[in-house]
């Protein structure tokens, strides 16, 4: 797979430092299931990061530590509490990478002429939405900008906005400044994964209707 968009720098030092929101993080490591060159700059990164830590001076430790964490270690921990239960995994008929493959999903729903969504469970991150959208051959979503940062990975197909062509395992970063109007290209139908923080801010009539019905 040749891959023409990657994330950048800035995201990528934000995913090894482990700062991005859970949601965000699984849209990268998913690009980076696809991705060998970006694996190879996590790996280099990871690296940096390790050598610079063993070139920071040692800091003094409380002489107590030692003591507080053996007791710790004798307590008694209450057991945990069982995770609730999502909503059952289904079959969306399409390939997912292994970050997001055993994610509970709404499954599709319609959004739109020719378009649908389904949500993925991130109960870790209930403030981000972590979606997946299913867009038919040549449909053009409406015109939008964004309340927060949005991370969009195509699994599937091509689109094409203002700021180029994503195809299948490109990643697309967009953020509170940005406005752009995705266009599905080629004949084949086009899926995303996206994270998307905050709300959508469309700027047609149409999508400020629909969007309240999606909850994006």
């Amino acid at each position: 797979m040749t891959l023409s968009r990657h994330p950048s720098p800035e995201l990528m030092a934000r995913y090894v430092a482990g700062t991005l929101s859970p949601a965000a993080a699984l849209v990268v490591e998913s690009h980076l299931a696809l991705c060998d060159d970006c694996t190879a700059t996590q790996r280099d990164m990871l690296a940096l990061g390790g050598l610079l830590l063993e070139d920071l001076p040692p800091s003094d430790l409380d002489a107590r530590l030692f003591e507080r964490t053996l007791a710790r270690l004798g307590e008694k921990r209450p057991a945990a509490a069982p995770a609730p239960a999502g909503r059952p995994v289904r079959d969306l008929g399409i390939y997912l990478p292994a970050p997001i493959a055993d994610r509970a999903t709404s499954g599709w729903r319609w959004m739109g002429p020719g378009m649908a969504f389904a949500r993925l469970d991130v109960p870790e991150d209930p403030a981000t939405n972590l979606i997946l959208l299913k867009i038919a051959a040549g449909k053009r979503m409406p015109t939008h900008g964004h309340s927060g940062e949005e991370l969009t990975l195509v699994l599937q197909g091509a689109f094409e906005d203002e700021h180029g062509r994503c195809a299948a395992g490109d990643l697309a970063e967009e953020d509170d400044d940005t406005h752009h109007t995705p266009v599905v290209t080629g004949e084949e139908t086009c899926i995303c994964l996206a994270s998307i923080e905050g709300r959508l801010r469309p700027h047609g009539l149409i999508g400020r209707l629909v969007s309240p019905l999606i909850g994006l």
